[in-house]
């Protein structure tokens, strides 16, 4: 009886082994669930053949960063994508563009335009159309994804790379004053007090001793913006404000260093081509002239980016330059595949090598490669570059715009001929508000 019982249950366990081999799948092991059925399964990839039209708003790419970051890379992937580029300019405008039916595939822009884009209706949660082609979020930097996204989690873009920031110097024109070089740790006083003794007249020729291009540039370490993005507001006549009014006046009223023009934005040609300015806290020239200066005889290095004193070791805040989708593309899917293409650790160190462009990816090898491929980068001291961090990037109006800009540019001037801090900032409160009055959306 007992040996019968026996057989009886060998049969059972045997029966049950046919099923479960029948059945082609694996079992976890003993007390783990099966999670075969939650395996991601492989993208269906749309080959509609399609020309994406990329809308370029800033220089920040040139033509050939387009062929061999964008158009090579996507054609060797996925064949049925070409590309076109559309390059922001006189007729050439989002909102030009958008009114006559001519609507980009695909945004390339910076972070502090999302506002823009979402008030004349591009811009939505591209999530969906991502994560199909394999785009795993946890790669990016979270500050960079975070400046691309909503508060609650809707991701309008991916980031591509983020500027740095650092104080580039003229050697040429320390050794000429026998002048120490500037140096890692300076905060702005420090780097006045340097300024002072370079700022002179030689020869007929002008050398002035710093330089920091406009004040939006010296507010964005301490990540305020002119208009209030939850109230849409003019946020002008504040504390953060009234440090970068007083502290770009001391700058530009030290002896032989006030420019012809204030926030002209043309501080980096009197720097690399004119080679007249000691030195320039600056986002990155690695890859925008500065190879084609040494050539011309320019004899610079790099430190740390100044810092305001309570907040040591900040620059800007992410300033990020990011790929979107737009909500009226016809090719969506296909412009998701070129995103994910852009954004894979190949392609970013492909541009890391050869653009010294500062990556999305939290991948260190990418910071290991900066400019590995650019000789005239050997030598130079850009360990200094990582030695301070990005604040997060504020929340931005789509009314923070060029016009307000202005505004704040010719309230300061004001201020710099001689009108009162606080009657200057609060005039610009009025005008940007007035401003806002006038161009609020219907």
């Amino acid at each position: 009886m007992r040996k019968r019982k026996t057989i009886t249950v060998l049969c059972l366990i045997a029966a049950i082994a046919v099923v479960t081999g029948c059945g082609g799948t694996k079992p976890g092991a003993a007390g783990e669930p099966d999670k075969s059925a939650d395996a991601p399964k492989k993208p269906v990839i749309n080959t509609t053949p399609a020309t994406l039209k990329i809308y370029l708003s800033n220089s920040s790419l040139s033509d050939q960063d387009v062929k061999t970051l964008i158009e090579e890379p996507v054609k060797k992937l996925y064949p049925h994508i070409s590309i076109e580029t559309v390059k922001n300019g006189k007729g050439a405008t989002i909102e030009e563009l958008v009114a006559s039916g001519q609507t980009p595939d695909i945004f390339y822009t910076n972070i502090a335009d999302i506002g823009k884009y979402k008030r004349l209706g591009l811009l939505g949660d591209i999530t969906p159309l991502l994560k199909p082609n394999g785009v795993d979020f946890n790669r990016f930097d979270a500050q960079m994804l975070a400046g691309a996204s909503s508060e609650q989690g809707e991701v309008y873009g991916l980031p591509f790379f983020a500027h740095f920031n650092a104080n580039y110097y003229n050697k040429a024109i320390f050794d000429k004053f026998g002048v120490s070089y500037p140096q890692d740790g300076m905060t702005w006083e420090d780097t006045i007090e340097l300024a002072k003794k370079v700022s002179r007249v030689d020869a007929g020729v002008t050398y002035r001793g710093l330089d920091f291009d406009t004040i939006a540039r010296l507010a964005m370490p301490l990540a305020i913006t002119l208009v209030d993005a939850k109230t849409n507001k003019a946020s002008v006549n504040s504390d953060g404000w009234r440090t970068v009014f007083t502290l770009a006046k001391e700058i530009w009223s030290i002896p032989n260093n006030k420019p012809d023009k204030l926030n002209s934005f043309q501080a980096r040609n009197w720097f690399m081509q004119d080679q007249t300015i000691a030195m320039l806290p600056y986002n990155n020239l690695l890859n925008i002239g500065l190879e084609e200066a040494s050539k011309n005889g320019l004899n610079w290095d790099l430190v740390q980016y100044p810092s305001y004193k309570g907040k040591p070791n900040l620059y800007a805040f992410v300033d990020a330059q990011i790929f979107s989708i737009s909500q009226t593309s016809k090719y969506k899917e296909q412009a998701a595949q070129l995103l994910s293409v852009v954004t894979s650790d190949e392609v970013q160190l492909l541009s890391a090598r050869k653009t010294a462009r500062f990556s999305s990816l939290k991948n260190p090898a990418m910071r290991d490669a900066l400019g590995a491929d650019m000789p005239f980068l050997q030598g130079k001291n850009l360990k200094s570059i990582f030695k301070s961090t990005a604040p997060a990037a504020p929340a931005f109006s789509p009314y923070d715009s060029s016009d307000v800009r202005n505004i704040s540019f010719k309230s300061f001037e004001d201020y710099m001929k001689g009108k009162d801090l606080n009657t200057a900032l609060r005039e610009a409160e009025e005008k940007i508000n007035q401003w806002i009055e006038t161009n609020k959306m219907k």
